[in-house]
């Protein structure tokens, strides 16, 4: 009498950014920095309407930083059918938007994996300083009172430092560079990774 088989043991949705160095190291009004963001989904769930939300919160600065008078970052999402990068959206706050605001999204079977490509850019009138992106995969299909697991399944935070450019004499005349990283930066911001998602 042969076994029956066992069930296989439930997994959950999984969120992944990558980019170069592991992190984004950005220069005011510089060249934009690619990332890529892996949703891989478990066996529980077959979602609808899941789509990708971005988010910093105000810069941690060092001496040396600046506030910043203006937009500081461009957020683009390339869009394979078209063969371009497209204007996606960057929410720059302390707070956390209710899920259910956000609309659209697209489906993820059970078990799929999707990989999508994005590049962040520093204006030259934004600040300067140390903050995580935060990468938030959101099911809008949950209701207005799901709990945070429901409707934010899946999470990931991407460490980011954007630095002044300084002008320095060269042989040629004046010559732009980039102020390194601060060591400390990487520490402050929190490392990439999967944990407890913030609430």
């Amino acid at each position: 009498m042969s076994t029956p088989p066992r069930p296989a043991v439930p997994t959950l949705l999984t969120v992944y950014a990558g980019t170069r160095g592991g992190r984004l190291d950005l220069v005011r009004a510089g060249a934009a920095q690619e990332f890529t963001v892996t949703l891989r989904n478990g066996n529980t769930h077959a979602y609808r309407h899941l789509r990708l939300a971005f988010q910093m919160e105000g810069l941690i600065h060092e001496p040396g930083d600046e506030p910043g008078s203006g937009p500081g970052f461009v957020l683009e999402k390339w869009d394979h059918a078209a063969g371009a990068w497209r204007t996606a959206q960057l929410r720059v706050a302390n707070d956390v938007l209710p899920h259910s605001m956000y609309e659209g999204g697209t489906p993820l079977a059970r078990e799929a994996t999707r990989t999508e490509r994005y590049r962040l850019r520093a204006t030259a009138t934004g600040p300067t300083g140390s903050t995580p992106l935060m990468v938030y995969a959101i099911d809008t299909d949950a209701p207005a009172s799901a709990s945070p697991d429901r409707a934010r399944p899946g999470y990931f935070s991407l460490s980011h430092t954007t630095s002044q450019v300084l002008s320095r004499p060269g042989p040629h005349g004046p010559a732009r560079t980039a102020r390194p990283a601060r060591p400390g930066a990487a520490a402050r911001s929190g490392a990439g990774g999967c944990g407890p998602r913030p609430v």
